[in-house]
């Protein structure tokens, strides 16, 4: 049966106004709680990705914002905490990273930095218990490349006597390999170099015991 044109117009502002519902129901459906809820979430565990980032610091940390990890340049790279202060350190100049355990405290890291004019590169990981370095991996190379070194140092679990503001350990073990020169130095309890085992650039053996003022009480060798 046809429509009039009343029907027409009338059918025509009921389609409209449906439309205009509806509408209106999908701009209020994103300021509803539970969409809100849902961006929320989804920002909260959002990641992001980018090709290159160019920072002077970035913390690491936990959910709870403890830190865990820090990676900074020379100019913003932390002091040492001792006791509750800060204390600058003793290699200046310093940029790398910095590991915290799970009480916040530093545990080790890595610094690339300069010892007079030296390039060294050192890696420690601290005890846990005590604030002493552990273990150390170093190299050092002169400005010239003329000398250089490598080596691994293990130290007791104890700061050095009067050492109350450093991490400084008594290092007990020292693998060394300076200007084609292997050796491995064993100390005492005091730090004095006890043993050395080593084969010098010519390919010479050695093995000498030491008093505690460095002279040589026995020397097997060529």
């Amino acid at each position: 049966m046809p429509l009039s044109a009343t029907n027409k117009f009338r059918v025509t502002h009921l389609l409209l106004g449906l439309l205009t519902l509806g509408v209106w129901g999908l701009l209020l459906r994103s300021y509803s709680p539970s969409v809100l809820a849902e961006t929320k979430v989804s920002s909260a565990h959002g990641s992001a990705s980018f090709d290159t980032l160019t920072v002077q610091r970035i913390n690491v940390v936990d959910a709870d914002g403890k830190t865990r990890l820090i990676i900074a340049n020379s100019e913003r790279f932390p002091g040492v905490e001792i006791g509750g202060k800060v204390y600058p350190r003793s290699i200046h100049d310093t940029a790398g990273l910095l590991f915290f355990d799970t009480k916040g405290h530093e545990t080790g890291g890595l610094g690339l930095t300069k010892l007079g004019n030296d390039d060294v590169a050192n890696m420690t990981f601290d005890y846990t218990y005590h604030l002493t370095d552990g273990v150390r991996i170093i190299k050092q190379e002169s400005a010239d490349g003329q000398r250089w070194l490598a080596g691994f140092n293990v130290f007791d679990r104890r700061p050095s006597p009067g050492a109350d503001h450093s991490s400084q350990g008594v290092q007990r073990i020292a693998l060394i390999d300076e200007n084609q020169n292997a050796q491995l130095v064993i100390s005492d309890t005091a730090g004095h170099p006890r043993i050395r085992i080593g084969v010098d650039k010519a390919g010479k053996p050695l093995i000498e015991t030491l008093n505690t003022d460095g002279t040589v009480n026995y020397h097997a060798g060529e």
